[in-house]
């Protein structure tokens, strides 16, 4: 959404002009002003200290960064914001104050010199910092959401929204979006597996297809959520909806009396002002996700810069084993559908799909020699890391699979589409807790445990799961 964007980029300069202001208060406050005599030094000029302004706008905004201060607020009150910001900014006023008074302190403890621990410079010091930083954070941050929303107010910034089914239900949400504009949606229509409302207005919207109408209808709209809104039991329904929705990046909203159909499946939030529930919010935290794509980075360059060599050699072995190019190249679906292409060793012969795409057997003999021991130390793998640099991979995720195949399986496998929600990985869960896919049954077994990832995501998980990586490796299990 546009406007919550421009509204995180609000805030983080909001921020930053917070953090100089602050520090500029407590230099004037020390030097400048008569309050602390024994500090007093007119002579003293902030151009001096600007390095360290630097220095500490960058660890603020880092400790904001990490404790997930520039997600999405909207589905939360601004009470509890302030809270949430005002908990960050003392914790962290208290660490920098630990940091660099902290040997002071425990010299003059040391030296029982207590009465000099905590001086009223000191204090009055520490007080002013906390106290101007906390107001002028949350003031700042305020304001800027009161001008988001107001934007938002005037139709500046909106979302499309579609609304499934054209019932009382679905009328009753729209008057509550109209009502609350904020939120940033504007309802565009109607879809409604009802064939005969097709192209007839409900309640002064269209009704604008079926569900499986959805994709199109979302490409060229450009939707950014869908409201299902009809007051049924079904969990078909929801999974028939999912089928045709899962591959676009769009929030999906729910009326509560579906909660407990999807209570097993789906993480839910209340959206603030209205009755509604969120499903698939973003799992991963955002500074989560942010140094997720930093660990990206830096495992591909540093296994690209090790690994060389080995690749180098794996190069000219292939091309002595048998046939054909060194690499394997192939146009692969990445997350929200995205097309992109894989690269592999090649492991197989260059007829190995005369046939048609088709998964590899136990024993398939069109597995080259070479590519026997490729697969099993999973060299052929390493190329990848160019795609994880890149940005088309991670490290950690469920394999991206060719458009054939999900063609296939997204009729066959139960929220199989679900996957495309997340980035494709080098590894994951279920390639450490399952076989290499020899049929339907194994992708059915895979896709669960890649649900199972995306309702835990977590870089704590991810690293279990690298850990648990080296061991499938060292041990070969899984490969063929």
């Amino acid at each position: 959404m546009l406007a919550r964007k421009f509204e995180k980029y609000l805030i983080f300069a909001s921020d930053v002009l917070c953090i100089n202001l602050a520090f500029a208060l407590i230099f004037w406050l020390r030097y400048k002003s008569s309050l602390f005599p024994e500090s007093l030094d007119p002579e003293k000029s902030f151009e001096h200290y600007t390095h360290i302004t630097f220095v500490l706008s960058l660890v603020w905004i880092a400790y904001f960064f990490i404790s997930g201060l520039y997600r999405d607020w909207y589905l939360q009150s601004r009470a509890v914001q302030l809270l949430v910001v005002s908990k960050e900014i003392t914790t962290g006023c208290i660490l920098i104050f630990a940091i660099t008074t902290g040997s002071d302190i425990l010299e003059r403890i040391t030296e029982h010199r207590l009465t000099d621990v905590f001086t009223w410079s000191r204090a009055a010091t520490f007080l002013t910092y906390w106290g101007t930083f906390l107001l002028s954070v949350n003031l700042g941050r305020m304001g800027v959401q009161a001008l988001v929303r107001r934007m938002l107010q005037r139709g500046i910034g909106q979302d499309r929204m579609l609304i499934l089914g054209a019932t009382e239900s679905g009328f009753q949400i729209q008057n509550e979006l109209k009502a609350c504009p904020e939120m940033g949606w504007d309802v565009f229509g109607y879809v409604d597996e009802n064939a005969s409302l097709r192209g007839n207005p409900f309640h002064g919207y269209p009704v604008l297809g079926k569900y499986a109408d959805l994709p199109d209808l979302i490409a060229r709209h450009r939707i950014g959520g869908i409201i299902i809104s009809h007051e049924s039991a079904s969990h078909n329904e929801i999974i028939r909806v999912l089928t045709h929705v899962a591959e676009f990046p769009l929030a999906i909203f729910i009326v509560p009396d579906l909660y407990d159909v999807a209570s097993g499946h789906f993480k839910t939030s209340a959206v603030h002002g209205m009755t509604l529930k969120v499903l698939f919010p973003e799992h991963m935290p955002a500074w989560e996700a942010q140094l997720k794509r930093l660990m990206d980075m830096a495992f591909s360059i540093i296994g690209l810069a090790l690994g060389f060599p080995l690749m180098v050699l794996a190069a000219f072995a292939i091309k002595l084993d048998s046939p054909g190019p060194v690499f394997y190249s192939q146009e692969r679906i990445g997350q929200y559908g995205r097309r992109f292409r894989i690269h592999k060793f090649r492991t197989m012969r260059t007829d190995a799909e005369k046939q048609g795409p088709q998964w590899a057997t136990a024993k398939d003999n069109r597995i080259t020699r070479l590519g026997r021991v490729l697969r099993r130390s999973r060299i052929d793998e390493l190329p990848q890391l160019w795609c994880i640099l890149i940005g088309d991979m991670s490290l950690v995720g469920p394999r991206p699979e060719r458009q054939h195949f999900i063609n296939q399986l997204k009729h066959e496998v139960p929220l199989y589409l679900r996957r495309l929600k997340m980035k494709p990985g080098l590894t994951g869960w279920a390639q450490v807790k399952h076989r290499y896919d020899t049929s339907i049954d194994d992708v059915k077994t895979k896709v669960l445990f890649d649900l199972w990832y995306f309702e835990n995501m977590s870089l704590s998980v991810d690293l279990l799961i690298l850990l648990r990586t080296v061991w499938v490796v060292i041990t070969g299990q899984g490969a063929r």
